[in-house]
């Protein structure tokens, strides 16, 4: 089973402990038995999987924003990035994150602080004391990394910038085959007397670690959040990174490249894999900013400035940080691929994570998504990214009186919710004079989804919908469409509320039991409504 968000996070999410977090390593999520089992036992389905869908009748398909559930970041006033991850534990989350405090060193903009911090509900972060390292004076502080470390053996672990990016793979609840350590960290670095590069390093407790003595697996600088997993199907690790080989001129373009190892150590196949085109913004010789064409080459005005990749069910889910040259913002569009170097974009190609509203901390850029995300606690997934108050081109747009601010935010939408079938009142092309007219009144508030064929693998089933304002309607069919004795649409009991897993009847307590190990599709009539995916079990 390919890892990322698990079955049984999916149906079950995170049971949070009772008490109050301590200041201690982070320790695995485990749940109750029989939900493991019944979990294991289940098939989801998100609806962002177009394979899944045959075809469509007056339904939009749209990415679904998640909800700013919160006023304030979850870390800050200190500069803080998410160019860490956050993973589950036994009473909620943990994350590791950088700290960036700007310098003005020779080969150092930025010395960067590794962090640790750890919540019970995932919104509200304690900065445990952990005593580990001196910064500004004193030793009460959340620091397990500055610059310039050495481990207990004496290997150089970071150089004069410390560690730019922290991601962390833990060999308790994901596969990690050649981990040293229950955890393992990926990271950018310079070591003293060594070319700069992504470096690795290892841990028992998340808190004190030690370098690989191969360091740097990868030579080049990458200017983004480098981000890896174990991918179980291919058997390899791979990573995304900024290429070092692309067209035109050095640094023609921000774009997202991906490499591959089998060992942790020996990274190679570099290759591009998300790059803008015409439909984003024009190739051109220069970036121009307001008034001013910038004096060295880029290829487009719009751009990918990194990637975030968590695999998912039978996909990899990405969350790109998009840059907007001229204005130098940025925001988070959700893609996703189907082997990891495809990438899909929505239609649309609207924001996932928009920027915050005008006068709000994070309404400069918001981009570098936490690895890990999205976190499953409860009913819900939580997204953690960095929230700027200032563009790119370092100009404050919001709370002046507080200079530069960089902090880590949370988002949240419900499980299973990345993309939805929704009915609406949409525009049909037609013959008339003016190219399009309405929507035919008696289907403006409905639509239709046919899925593709596919073995019905247990003994009941649940879609993930919201139906609270009209009526989801699931009639079951043989693989050539024709309705199934006793499951029709007419015979169908109509969902009329809004949950993850609402279960599908038929009057008469027809089972669909029956239909294990055949191959079926599935008729979805909605209206007023949304349909975002189905489980089996």
């Amino acid at each position: 089973m390919r890892r990322g968000i698990s079955r049984r996070h999916f149906l079950g999410g995170i049971m949070l402990g009772a008490t109050t977090v301590a200041s201690s390593p982070p320790v695995t999520s485990r749940g109750d038995d029989d939900d493991a089992r019944n979990a294991a036992a289940m098939t989801e389905v998100d609806f962002i999987d177009e394979r899944w869908v045959e075809h469509t009748y007056f339904l939009t398909r749209k990415v679904t924003q998640p909800e700013r559930f919160l006023d304030e970041p979850v870390i800050g006033e200190s500069p803080a990035t998410s160019k860490g991850t956050v993973l589950p534990t036994d009473d909620g989350v943990v994350m590791w994150y950088a700290s960036p405090h700007r310098v003005e060193l020779p080969g150092a903009l930025y010395q960067h602080c590794t962090r640790y911090a750890v919540s019970r509900d995932g919104h509200a972060f304690e900065l445990p004391s952990l005593g580990l390292r001196e910064h500004e004076g004193t030793k009460q502080n959340n620091i397990i990394l500055k610059h310039d470390e050495t481990d207990e053996d004496g290997r150089p672990l970071n150089g004069a910038g410390g560690c730019s990016g922290f991601c962390v793979l833990d060999a308790a609840i994901q596969s990690v085959p050649h981990a040293r350590g229950r955890y393992t960290a990926m990271f950018n670095t310079r070591l003293p007397g060594r070319p700069g590069g992504l470096c690795l390093a290892y841990s028992d407790d998340g808190l004190r670690w030690k370098a690989y003595p191969e360091n740097p697996v990868r030579v080049g600088s990458s200017d983004t959040y480098n981000n890896f997993f174990f991918d179980e199907r291919l058997s390899r690790y791979v990573a995304y990174i900024r290429p070092r080989i692309h067209a035109g001129p050095s640094r023609v373009n921000r774009l997202v490249g991906r490499i591959e190892s089998e060992d942790m150590v020996h990274w190679g196949n570099d290759r591009v894999v998300l790059d803008t085109d015409e439909r984003d913004a024009p190739a051109q010789g220069t970036i121009n900013i307001g008034k001013d064409t910038l004096g060295y080459p880029r290829g487009r005005d719009k751009q990918f400035y990194g990637l975030t990749v968590t695999p998912h069910q039978d996909l990899y889910l990405g969350f790109a940080s998009f840059y907007d040259v001229v204005p130098g913002t940025m925001w988070s569009e959700l893609v996703h691929s189907y082997d990891g170097v495809h990438w899909r974009r929505e239609p649309k190609r609207d924001p996932f994570i928009p920027l915050g509203p005008e006068g709000a901390w994070d309404c400069g850029m918001v981009f570098f998504i936490s690895a890990g995300s999205p976190v499953p606690i409860g009913d819900y997934w939580y997204i953690y990214y960095t929230g700027t108050n200032w563009d790119h081109h370092f100009q404050i747009r919001s709370m002046k009186e507080k200079g530069r601010l960089r902090m880590i935010g949370a988002v949240r939408l419900k499980r299973g919710r990345l993309v939805g079938y929704e009915t609406g009142r949409v525009e049909e092309t037609g013959h008339e004079s003016n190219g399009a007219r309405a929507v035919p009144p008696d289907r403006a508030d409905k639509g239709d989804l046919l899925t593709r064929p596919f073995e019905m693998g247990g003994s009941a089933l649940f879609l993930n919908a919201d139906a609270k304002s009209g009526s989801v309607v699931v009639e079951i069919c043989d693989a050539t469409g024709q309705p199934l004795p006793g499951l029709s649409q007419k015979e169908a009991i109509p969902i009329r509320e809004d949950g993850l897993r609402l279960p599908v009847s038929f009057q008469g307590g027809a089972s669909v039991a029956k239909l294990r190990g055949q191959s079926v599709r599935l008729r979805i009539h909605l209206v007023r409504a949304s349909v975002y995916g189905l489980a089996l079990g």
